[in-house]
């Protein structure tokens, strides 16, 4: 273990914040989002499977589609992208508030409670944020989207930006999150990550600290980490 100059062990840096993932870990959204997206590309004839809505999740709309087309050997212009994204918003739009998972209002009470600042960095836009969380938004000292930066998941900036935001060092957050890229993401920020089991298997996910099958069970894991 480091120890500084004259011998003593540093303190171990305290748990300050706990930065969500939004879609597929706070909200049951993500099966929504597979069906939007089928719909933007009906018009292609071009069928959207579950796994690589769920392979791209992090990304924003844009990257999406053009991951999806290149999948097929498809080169999209930049208008054909813009009306496709926007055929899928509002096909998601449509669908009204989405279901949050079990336990998510009573964490983020007892993360609050605990005097834990609070974060969340999602892929999608700040109104689907607002369309999901309702009341619970204004319980977010910061919510960093797709709208804040210039790259998305798995680039580590999303997760950069909410700690300068929060005003804390890597060391001091922990990530919950249940996709490989947002994991990809929060690593390379240098940040500790719990995996939720809700859209991709636990192998896909073992690039993560913790690993657990419920939201509900990340409570116990992050007491352990404030001691």
């Amino acid at each position: 273990m480091p120890r500084d100059v004259g011998g003593a062990i540093p303190p171990k840096p305290r748990l300050s914040a706990i930065v969500f993932d939004v879609d597929g870990v706070l909200v049951r959204s993500m099966e929504r989002h597979h069906e939007a997206y089928r719909r933007a590309f009906v018009d292609l004839h071009i069928d959207v499977s579950k796994e690589e809505v769920f392979a791209n999740e992090g990304r924003r709309s844009r990257e999406v589609i053009e991951a999806i087309a290149r999948h097929r050997g498809l080169r999209l212009g930049d208008a054909e992208i813009e009306a496709i994204a926007k055929k899928k918003q509002d096909a998601f739009l449509s669908f009204g508030a989405l279901p949050l998972y079990p336990g998510v209002p009573e964490l983020i009470a007892r993360v609050k409670d605990a005097g834990l600042k609070l974060a969340a960095v999602t892929g999608t836009m700040r109104v689907n944020v607002d369309n999901h969380l309702g009341v619970l938004v204004k319980r977010f000292d910061v919510i960093v989207t797709a709208d804040d930066v210039q790259r998305t998941k798995p680039d580590p900036e999303p997760y950069r930006a909410a700690l300068q935001k929060l005003g804390v060092k890597p060391a001091e957050a922990l990530v919950i999150e249940n996709a490989p890229l947002g994991i990809r993401s929060a690593k390379a920020a240098g940040i500790r990550v719990i995996a939720v089991v809700t859209t991709a298997p636990r192998e896909a996910l073992a690039a993560a600290d913790h690993v657990v099958t419920s939201i509900g069970e990340a409570w116990p894991i992050i007491e352990e980490m404030r001691k």
